[in-house]
């Protein structure tokens, strides 16, 4: 206990120094994505790329942008998706509990109708995707994303919060945008994305988590705290599975982060594409770990959100 309420001060300084310090890299050599112009339109913030020593690492993130492969849509009504009404749960909006929604990442068919990747901006992408796969087990990773997080919704509720799944059926049409709206509209506090990497690099292993930049056009009140949630969900990841810590990934691409009106991050459970991770992370033991951290994770974001507060 005594080393937890190190470990949260600890947190706590170092959250403020990294705010506090906006155009500092951040630890293990990640780029933190404030060194561009301030006065920039989201228009060409949109195109951010990824930290380069992990340049390949990121190709099958469901939201990466490819410049000059997304039409201007200025005058074009967006077409988003209805959710399917039984792949989600109502939580009691008067229990005067912490709600979070989970959002297990893709689905079985992608959805490649273009949506805006934020307000204010004509840059467009595709509304969803089908995801990468293991490529030492076939996995989908929309099959993977939904076993954690529904785990996660379990652990969740033994802990005493509210859950709110986007989707517990691979079967759904329900595009980025709209699960950023539908976490919203739950009254969910904070909003927690569940992804699985996967890289050109068959090595590349390990954890990272995504967050706005401190520049954002789209979210700006909202950085901080999103910032922090990544921080604490990934520190409690590497913790409780040992994993390779690959940092926070600070990118303005991401369209179900950038239309989010609650604190959000991205969880990359890891690689797919490592025959290795692949495997570990379709062994019950690991899964029960990546689950425990990302929980454990949530309960230390609450716990200095009410400190910096």
């Amino acid at each position: 206990m005594k080393q937890k309420s190190i470990a949260i001060f600890i947190l706590v300084v170092l959250i403020s120094i990294t705010v506090a310090c906006s155009n500092e890299d951040s630890p293990d050599g990640l780029s933190n994505g404030r060194e561009m112009q301030s006065n920039q339109s989201a228009d060409t913030l949109y195109q951010q790329p990824p930290p380069s020593h992990k340049q390949d690492d990121e190709q099958e993130l469901t939201d990466t942008v490819i410049p000059g492969e997304t039409p201007d849509i200025s005058d074009t009504p967006e077409a988003t998706p209805s959710p399917t009404p039984e792949a989600v749960h109502t939580p009691e909006q008067d229990s005067g509990r912490i709600v979070i929604a989970i959002d297990p990442g893709h689905q079985r068919r992608g959805n490649y109708t273009q949506e805006r990747i934020g307000p204010g901006t004509t840059q467009t992408k595709p509304m969803v995707s089908s995801g990468t796969s293991g490529v030492a087990t076939k996995v989908p990773e929309y099959e993977l994303t939904l076993e954690i997080s529904l785990q996660l919704r379990d652990e969740l509720i033994a802990r005493g919060y509210e859950v709110f799944m986007i989707r517990e059926s691979h079967d759904v049409n329900i595009s980025n945008r709209t699960r950023a709206e539908m976490a919203a509209e739950a009254g969910a506090n904070i909003f927690i994305r569940i992804h699985a990497n996967g890289s050109d690099d068959s090595s590349a292993n390990g954890i990272l988590t995504i967050s706005p930049t401190f520049h954002t056009p789209f979210i700006p009140d909202l950085y901080s705290r999103c910032n922090m949630l990544a921080q604490c969900v990934l520190d409690e990841m590497i913790e409780a599975t040992g994993a390779k810590n690959r940092g926070i990934w600070e990118t303005d691409s991401m369209t179900g982060i950038n239309w989010s009106t609650i604190p959000v991050t991205i969880v990359e459970l890891g690689f797919m594409t490592n025959p290795a991770e692949d495997r570990l992370m379709q062994t019950p033991e690991y899964q029960q770990k990546l689950v425990e951290g990302i929980a454990n994770g949530i309960d230390l974001f609450f716990i200095v959100d009410v400190v910096v507060d």
